[in-house]
């Protein structure tokens, strides 16, 4: 089967594959305009499943390998390998609230 090109319409891509009108789908589960370009649909795909890289600050790091350090030498007391123990999963610490524009202030010198 030849590669699909990518400026084709959804509408005559289910009508090339014989699949029934609707059967392509957005990501979010509507179907997709007939109209609708498969380059379009697959950089919505991309957007929503495989978006920028997740970023992570230097505490969340410090964590994790505090973690995996605890999980190591827990594994050790055991006489298991290393990867038979797992760390449990922390619970995201809730961040605090910044505070409110123009509340409690201190007032600036002229």
């Amino acid at each position: 089967m030849p590669a699909i090109r990518s400026d084709i319409k959804i509408g005559n891509l289910e009508k090339k594959l014989g699949l029934a009108k609707g059967a392509i789908r957005n990501p979010d589960g509507t179907d997709a305009r007939s109209d609708k370009r498969l380059r379009t649909l697959r950089e919505d795909y991309e957007r929503m499943y495989a978006g920028p890289p997740v970023r992570i600050s230097a505490s969340m790091k410090a964590t994790a390998a505090a973690l995996k350090k605890a999980a190591a030498q827990k594994a050790k007391a055991a006489g298991l390998p290393k990867a038979a123990v797992k760390p449990a999963p922390q619970k995201a610490t809730a961040k605090k609230a910044a505070p409110k524009k123009g509340a409690a202030t201190p007032a600036r010198k002229k």
